[in-house]
């Protein structure tokens, strides 16, 4: 049924409208064969729009050079309605070259039809224009359909989280853990084994235990939910802070850090985490290497490489093996990727690719859009102007007409989607520009071409459209239909008023009956484009709520379950690691480097013994 109810209707309605008799005459048989050769092309529009397309071309083909206008003008439509079933259905890269091809057809085609040069411009340029309209609804229409698909694979992953939430959790908090406490533990740990070796390196090396050891009961103690926040500073700051607490360790950090913008915080912690966990194993397994971090902004991501070369001594195998794995997950979430390697000579690189946003929907089909019905609402004017009409000739008003005031009116159209109410404004008081137009300086004749302007009436309609549509204020929107017959009403008690040159004989009750009369009649007329954009925003509001809120709902149990499997957890980081990381504070207050040694490499043990509970799987990289 949804594939032929459509071209089955638009074929019997051909044939309802076919001119002068009910049966056709030999002579106009191919023009019935184009007919069902379109119906049956366009049943094919949704398995196979290519093929769809190039059946209507064909048919639509044989019946314009055969047959008069009449006898195909419903069938017409069927490229526009093939175009747009290619636009939503194939791949991004078919339909320009289909909406290419079918304007050139429509180019050569108008040839054998128009004898005019003036009309075939103007016809072509207006059924382009058509195209190129149909083209942005498709692309939009292949846009929201995405955004379904992607609304139902964010539901059934938060239904799949929440019957994964535990196990999620304790995924999540050994990342955690290890990202947070064990970089800090490592480091104490390295220093002291320096300063052992150097005895000069003793008094710098419990500074930094104890600043080292009172981060991480910080972190653990967030991580434990207890009221410790440290306040997040900008990224460059962050990463300058860790170039030189790593420095401090004896690396040689360097660091290039060109203005980035626009970095969402998960993106920005990912990149911290990355030169963090990169710097860390610098000092590992590379001690007193050289290291280099850089950030190289590309067109809507972000490069993040951490190299350093081989190291002056040998280092302690302190890892767990999960940082890597744990970055690459926490990447993958964010659409990037995670890689690390050796380099020549000895060294290693760990590079992070990742998206500047969360997310970069186009916007270019809404645009492409209302491009195009500003264009088709200032061609089809001009479009018929260029039509010789030897009962009409243009006058130099009617081209002024042309040139200055449809512009004006027609152009906000541009912004009908952000500023709904002023695109409404600035249309409406355009139309008191048109009495000057159209009549003579003393009122009484009509000048030039009477019918141009109502080729531009649409341009009303789509205004109040858009306020049905987009207007911030929902149900307020409705008083764009009183608004604009009381608009129109005063418009044409103007005109009235004009064309009768100011007749004292008027009385003002005439005048009201009729701005009445006309304020009722566009009343009348308004509600249907506004009740369209109204239906249209009602649909869209209600088919996204119901997904956010099935989304919401299982979020929020999912988060519920994590919560209650966090809360069973934490107990044992309280016991393990944190009394062990208290240790390490007062022995570095004591100064005492042996019992700090001690203290942090226990407190090591017992954070790597936790992360085994946490996550028993085997490590996948070893960095």
């Amino acid at each position: 049924m949804k594939n032929w109810t459509l071209p089955v209707a638009l074929g019997v309605a051909q044939l309802f409208y076919w001119p002068r008799h009910v049966l056709p005459h030999p002579d106009e048989y191919l023009g019935v064969l184009a007919i069902v050769v379109v119906a049956v092309a366009l049943g094919w529009r949704r398995r196979r729009p290519l093929f769809a397309l190039a059946g209507v071309v064909a048919g639509l083909t044989v019946g314009q050079l055969s047959t008069s206008g009449e006898a195909l003008a419903v069938m017409q439509i069927g490229d526009m309605i093939a175009l747009y079933s290619v636009v939503v259905r194939e791949a991004g890269r078919t339909w320009p070259p289909a909406l290419g091809a079918l304007c050139v057809w429509q180019a050569v085609i108008a040839t054998a039809v128009w004898d005019s040069a003036a009309r075939y411009v103007a016809e072509t340029g207006l059924m382009v224009l058509s195209y190129l309209l149909v083209a942005g609804g498709g692309v939009a229409r292949r846009q929201w359909l995405a955004g379904r698909r992607a609304a139902a694979d964010a539901l059934r992953q938060a239904r799949v989280a929440h019957q994964e939430a535990g196990a999620g959790e304790r995924h999540r908090l050994s990342e955690e853990l290890h990202d947070v406490s064990a970089h800090h533990l490592t480091s104490i740990v390295v220093t002291m084994n320096a300063a052992a070796r150097r005895k000069s390196l003793e008094a710098e090396s419990l500074r930094m235990a104890a600043e080292n050891g009172r981060a991480a009961q910080e972190e653990l103690r967030r991580l434990l939910g207890d009221d410790v926040a440290p306040a997040e500073a900008p990224l460059h700051e962050r990463l300058a802070e860790l170039a030189d607490a790593f420095t401090r360790l004896g690396q040689r950090v360097t660091v290039e850090l060109p203005p980035v913008d626009s970095l969402t915080e998960p993106v920005a912690d990912l990149i911290h985490a990355v030169v963090r966990e990169a710097l860390t194993n610098t000092v590992r397994y590379a001690p007193g290497a050289a290291v280099r971090v850089r950030l190289r902004p590309d067109v809507g991501q972000l490069h993040v490489v951490v190299e350093n070369d081989a190291g002056a001594g040998p280092g302690e195998r302190l890892g767990s093996g999960r940082g890597l794995a744990g970055l690459r997950r926490r990447a993958h979430l964010l659409g990037g990727a995670v890689a690390a390697g050796p380099v020549e000579e000895g060294g290693w690189r760990v590079v992070a690719t990742v998206s500047r946003s969360a997310t970069a929907r186009s916007r270019w089909a809404p645009e492409l859009i209302d491009v195009t019905t500003t264009a088709l609402l200032l061609a089809m004017p001009l479009g018929l102007a260029l039509i010789p009409d030897e009962a009409a000739p243009l006058d130099g008003r009617t081209w002024l007409w042309l040139a200055v005031v449809a512009p004006l009116h027609t152009l906000p159209l541009l912004y009908r989607r952000q500023a709904p109410w002023a695109v409404w404004a600035a249309v409406f008081a355009t139309i008191g520009m048109w009495p000057l137009w159209m009549f003579d300086a003393d009122g009484a004749t009509a000048q030039g071409r009477l019918d141009l302007p109502l080729f531009a009436l649409g341009t009303e309609f789509v205004a109040v459209y858009a306020v049905g549509s987009h207007a911030r204020r929902k149900w307020a929107s409705l008083l764009v239909v009183p608004a604009t017959g009381a608009v129109t009403g005063l418009l044409g008690v103007v005109g009235v008023a004009v064309y009768e040159g100011g007749d004292p004989g008027k009385t003002a009750l005439g005048h009201l009956v009729t701005f009445a009369i006309t304020a009722a009649a566009i009343t009348v007329v308004a509600a249907v484009p506004w009740a369209a954009g109204f239906g249209v925003r009602l649909r869209r509001d209600r088919i996204v709520g119901r997904e956010d809120g099935a989304l919401t709902a299982a979020v929020s149990a999912a988060e519920h379950e994590a919560r209650a499997e966090r809360a069973r957890l934490v107990g044992g980081l309280r016991e393990q690691v944190l009394q062990q990381t208290d240790r390490v504070v007062l022995a570095a207050d004591r100064g005492d480097p042996d019992e700090v040694l001690a203290a942090a490499r226990s407190a090591l043990a017992a954070m790597r013994e936790l992360l085994t509970a946490l996550d028993p799987r085997p490590a996948r990289a070893l960095v």
